[in-house]
């Protein structure tokens, strides 16, 4: 089964409850949590095989990922949540959400929506992708054609098929761009970057150790060659008086 939370696939055994029977049969709840995201996944059933999810209510979506600021992604959920209630409910959500993420994120500044999109879209830092997918939301939202749209976001207005999806669809490549792709990036440099420190203190433990060595041999030398200098010196002082009295002796009387 799928995970309603992160869209996961995942093998669990829900537990059910009984609830009890009415004249649309007889009714239980089930509970289970998704190993990988760890998040509850309620569900409301009756023995006929029918079921309506509880929480999350509804999502076709994934949340966003950890790096998204909890506002937004917050503000995203809800936005994706509703998408199979009311389309044009969640476009005003993803629309009101758009704006104040261009605002406060981009180089689009604050003016209406449309406007943001054009400055953005004349950014010489954004990706060609972003910007067709931007412009994409403009021709598919009719935010030219419609200008409430665009300058009153989050009203509630009726919507262009495919449009609510599309807002989510761009919402999703945003945060990756502007939140998720630097973080984790980040994440592997600060890696490699902690690598290169440990190798570097290796190997400066390694010359550390190798001087030491070095040092210690040319210590044992400089002691060997001082011993070996000391008893030279001390058998010359032995010889020398051998020497001297060998020199003085009288030499023996002749027959």
């Amino acid at each position: 089964m799928k995970c309603p939370h992160c869209q996961m696939e995942y093998t669990g055994t829900p537990h059910s409850f009984a609830l009890g029977e009415d004249q649309d049969g007889v009714w239980s709840v089930s509970s289970d949590r998704c190993p990988t995201c760890d998040r509850i996944i309620v569900t409301l059933g009756t023995a006929a095989g029918s079921s309506y999810p509880v929480w999350p209510q509804f999502s076709e979506r994934a949340r966003p990922a950890q790096e998204v600021p909890t506002d937004f992604a917050a503000e995203y959920q809800v936005a994706s949540q509703v998408l199979h209630h009311s389309p044009e409910a969640s476009a005003a959500l993803s629309r009101r959400l758009l704006h104040r993420f261009l605002s406060t994120q981009s180089c689009a500044g604050f003016g209406s929506l449309l406007d943001q999109i054009r400055q953005l879209v004349r950014c010489a830092d954004m990706p060609a992708y972003l910007k067709q997918a931007l412009e994409t939301l403009v021709r598919v939202g009719k935010l030219e054609a419609n200008p409430l749209k665009s300058q009153h976001p989050a009203a509630l207005m009726a919507v262009e098929p495919g449009e609510a999806e599309w807002n989510l669809d761009v919402l999703e490549t945003l945060f990756d761009f502007y939140f998720i792709q630097p973080i984790r990036l980040q994440k592997k440099l600060d890696a490699v970057e902690e690598k290169l420190a440990a190798i570097a203190a290796a190997k400066a433990e390694a010359e550390a150790a190798l001087e030491a060595e070095a040092a210690a041999l040319a210590a044992e030398a400089a002691a060997a060659l001082e011993a070996a200098e000391l008893l030279e010196s001390q058998e010359n002082e032995a010889v020398e008086p051998a020497v001297e009295t060998g020199s003085t002796a009288e030499p023996p009387a002749a027959n």
